[in-house]
């Protein structure tokens, strides 16, 4: 379980490194183009939300109780709520909602995983 942890962590990290690329070239675009979109300040928000709670994830899976588990899916829930509520305005943060949606529900597996073992 620790193992899996670690791993969904390092791949929320790259994906949240990636989007904040993206999302810091689209920023610095509205600003220069005056554009009037918030979608880049809106995909370093996500961004952050998921470099959060991968950290989280990596740092508390060796913890003794679900807290850092816990965190995580609040962290991913919040990132995939606003992506969500944003995909009428701009179809691409669809895909980003899918991704914190997918590690909210890893977090959801981690706590179910645990707390089975537990009462054996």
């Amino acid at each position: 379980m620790k193992s899996i942890k670690l791993w969904a962590g390092i791949l929320g990290i790259v994906i949240a490194v990636y989007i904040l690329l993206i999302s810091c070239y689209e920023a610095a675009w509205n600003v220069l183009t005056m554009s009037g979109h918030i979608n880049g300040v809106i995909g370093i928000i996500i961004a952050g939300l998921l470099m959060a709670g991968s950290i989280v994830r990596i740092g508390m899976r060796k913890a003794e109780d679900d807290s850092g588990s816990i965190i995580s899916l609040v962290l991913f829930a919040v990132a995939s709520a606003i992506a969500f509520a944003l995909t009428p305005i701009y179809r691409y943060m669809q895909t980003w909602a899918i991704v914190c949606l997918v590690m909210g529900i890893i977090s959801v597996l981690m706590i179910m995983w645990k707390n089975s073992r537990i009462g054996q």
